[in-house]
């Protein structure tokens, strides 16, 4: 049944893309383990020591991948909105404590009572201990994880057989484990005998003493002393070139240690659990809380320190393995096979030969630092446009003298070029065909437009045509029919890791196919970063609303990864009622709503609710010559509802007229718009209102330019 145990498996469990590429291009990552944070230390101290060692990672060049089960689905690598979520759960009783035991019965009840739970209900979280997130670590790819403390033999084990199954997963799990040793509250010398007995190598830092969590010294001799990460590394590969299956503990002294009580505070927390017959996995939880009330505070204040030691260890450990390892491995054996998997629900490979062709985005560009500031993936697209003569009617089924143009276009490459000649100095992930228009297009991107890298970003296919359009206009500029030849759109690539976490802005457009889409997004958010969406056409941003939400595995991902939207009327009414089909909430508001103003707010909150949450969301909504309507809403917290969430609404009028006496070309309008603003805000500092003011002159300039969607003098007005 190997062939059904890895479909479930693609099922139920997820990696962030983040960690995936990490994985991909065998750099450092580092598993995080999330009981610490949901039942090991109180709200919000446990949200800010998350982030903490998630930095310190960061800082040496790790990725960090903190392991949980969210609603069903095991995470590896978590976003900065569910670490927050995660936070939260332990006080309000979302989150059981679930060890290896524990996960395929949690699984499978999320499976069963999956139908029944309301789509918007809080996540119920299933936080892994050490035992749990080593398994996980283990079946991603992950060499290395850091914990607080890990389990052992609790005392008294003689009578009770109390025994945590962190050892077992230890023996079975081929990890280094980074620990402040053995958590003090349990028996140090005869977990150390069971270690022994299941041939797990355990090793002390820089010490001959092995350390008991909040002191670092237990007066227990360690079995081995390492003095540096590259002595761990070397120990654990050569358990590899062996064909060991047991990981290594490495025991790192708390350089802040707890006070003189605290082994009091224990064992008086230990008795009040044998008092009140808490036992099992609740004895820990239980007794970390006495002590630490017992020590005045103490003992969590050590608790944070020596978590964060241990980070800062384990970044070294792990980038000394990954620095070693391409020394003696030349990819996994058939055996070691593992697969990967992309959140939320996509394979991405089955090995590490395909897993490094799939890698996020396909080359990093080879750009001077500093990065740059505005990403953008999207559609590039040559317009060809026929129309008659002036005053002449067009005659159907025969040929028309006329004349016919052709620029460059596509939403993507519009905002793009807007960009660039307003100075940001974009990157812009395109693809086009290997044929003479898409080399143009490539090289005016460059060369005229001010687009940084085109050769790294903009990728060619030789096996399609670069995207066009072709329109008929009648006598009038009026479109009579039109055909677009957009599949190569499918092969748009997305920024790599390097870039998006450099980046204050990502702009997509709604040409890509939706899986790239959503990895780019995603990664954008886990690492901060803001994420407009263009949404192109109403076929299009209905298509994208719809494919968001019609699969349980992604159920609004993509919405949620957005902060900033620049609808017109049109798509902004076809994305709610899209929307709607899935929730009811404000549904008859849309719907019936007698007037367009109305009509219009009532779709922007739809719309608003379900974008990024932990932050506000703007939606800019182009209304022609009406002008721009700003919808936006404050920052939700996690018990924030839809009626309760404050959405705001600012009208900009039309304030300059166009000249329209040499001819006017509206394509690009909406395209430069989004631009300029995005260039005013982000890159120049402009207030929200005043980018929207600059987007809106910046618009005119392009509509008064009759031969393109962008004007060329934008740059100089």
């Amino acid at each position: 049944c190997t062939a059904t145990s890895d479909k479930l498996l693609k099922s139920i469990l997820r990696i962030s893309p983040e960690v995936l590429n990490a994985l991909s291009l065998q750099r450092p990552v580092v598993a995080l383990e999330s009981t610490i944070i949901s039942h090991g230390m109180p709200y919000p101290q446990n949200l800010g020591v998350a982030q903490d060692v998630e930095s310190i990672l960061r800082s040496k060049g790790v990725v960090p991948a903190t392991i949980a089960i969210r609603d069903g689905v095991c995470r590896v690598g978590l976003s900065q909105d569910e670490l927050h979520d995660l936070s939260l759960s332990g006080m309000e009783g979302r989150a059981m404590k679930c060890s290896t035991r524990d996960m395929p019965l949690l699984l499978a009840r999320s499976r069963v009572t999956s139908n029944s739970i309301n789509s918007v209900a809080k996540s119920q979280w299933g936080a892994t201990t050490v035992a749990s997130t080593m398994r996980l670590a283990k079946l991603a790819g992950i060499t290395t994880f850091v914990t607080g403390g890990t389990g052992g033999v609790h005392r008294g084990a003689t009578e009770t057989m109390d025994i945590s199954a962190d050892l077992f997963e230890l023996s079975q799990c081929p990890i280094v484990v980074i620990s402040a040793g053995i958590k003090s509250i349990l028996d140090i010398p005869k977990t150390l005998e069971q270690l022994e007995s299941l041939g797990v190598p355990v090793v002390s830092y820089k010490t001959h003493d092995f350390p008991a969590f909040f002191s670092s010294t237990s007066g227990t001799p360690s079995p081995w002393r390492v003095d540096s990460s590259k002595e761990i590394a070397e120990s654990y590969l050569c358990a590899r070139a062996l064909g060991l299956s047991s990981g290594m503990l490495v025991a790192n002294p708390n350089t802040d240690p707890a006070g003189s009580l605290v082994e009091q505070a224990i064992c008086e927390a230990l008795d009040d659990a044998a008092k009140y017959n808490i036992t099992g996995r609740d004895v820990t939880p239980h007794v970390l809380k006495l002590v630490n009330e017992k020590t005045k505070g103490d003992s969590l204040r050590s608790n944070i320190a020596l978590v964060k030691n241990n980070a800062s260890l384990g970044a070294d450990v792990a980038n000394s393995i990954a620095s070693l390892a391409p020394q003696y491995y030349d990819g996994f054996s058939e055996k070691e096979e593992r697969a990967f998997f992309v959140s939320p629900g996509h394979v991405i490979a089955n090995n590490s030969a395909s897993l490094s062709s799939a890698k996020l985005g396909s080359s990093s560009p080879s750009f001077t630092l500093p990065y740059p500031s505005v990403v953008v993936m999207g559609g590039a697209v040559v317009d060809l446009i026929a129309r008659p003569k002036p005053e002449t009617q067009l005659i159907p089924f025969t040929s028309n003298p006329g004349e016919c143009n052709e620029s460059d276009g596509g939403v993507g490459r519009n905002i793009a070029e807007t960009l660039g000649r307003l100075g940001a100095k974009p990157l812009f992930y395109t693809v086009v065909g290997d044929d003479d228009r898409g080399e143009a297009l490539r090289n005016r991107l460059g060369n005229e437009c001010g687009v940084l890298d085109v050769k790294e970003t903009v990728n060619v296919s030789r096996d399609d045509r670069t995207a066009s359009y072709f329109a008929v206009l009648d006598g009038d500029g009026d479109l009579q029919t039109a055909i677009a030849d957009m599949s190569i759109n499918s092969k748009i690539p997305f920024p790599s890791f390097e870039v998006l976490q450099h980046a204050k802005i990502l702009i997509l457009d709604a040409n890509p196919k939706f899986e790239s889409l959503l990895t780019a997004a995603t990664v954008a958010r886990d690492m901060g970063v803001e994420v407009m969406l263009e949404p192109t056409s109403i076929p299009k941003i209905s298509h994208l609303a719809i494919k968001d939400y019609v699969s349980k595995d992604t159920n609004g991902v993509l919405l949620s990864c957005l902060t900033y939207a620049t609808p017109n009327v049109g798509e902004l009414l076809a994305w709610a009622d899209a929307l709607i089909t899935k929730y009811d909430d404000c549904a008859a508001s849309v719907i019936n709503s007698t007037d367009e103003e109305s009509k219009i707010r009532n779709a922007a909150k739809v719309v608003l609710h379900r974008m990024r949450p932990h932050t506000e969301a703007h939606l800019i909504i182009t209304m022609g010559a009406n002008g721009v309507l700003l919808a936006s809403r404050e920052k939700m917290n996690t018990d924030t509802t839809f009626n309760k969430s404050a959405i705001t609404f600012a009208h900009f009028p039309s304030s300059r007229n166009v000249d329209s006496e040499l001819g006017v070309n509206y394509t690009g309008a909406g395209d430069t718009l989004a631009g300029a603003f995005v260039n005013a805000h982000f890159i120049n500092g402009h207030s929200l209102k005043n980018a929207i003011k600059i987007g809106m002159d910046a618009a005119v300039v392009s509509i008064e330019f009759p031969d393109g969607a962008i004007s060329p003098v934008l740059g100089t007005v």
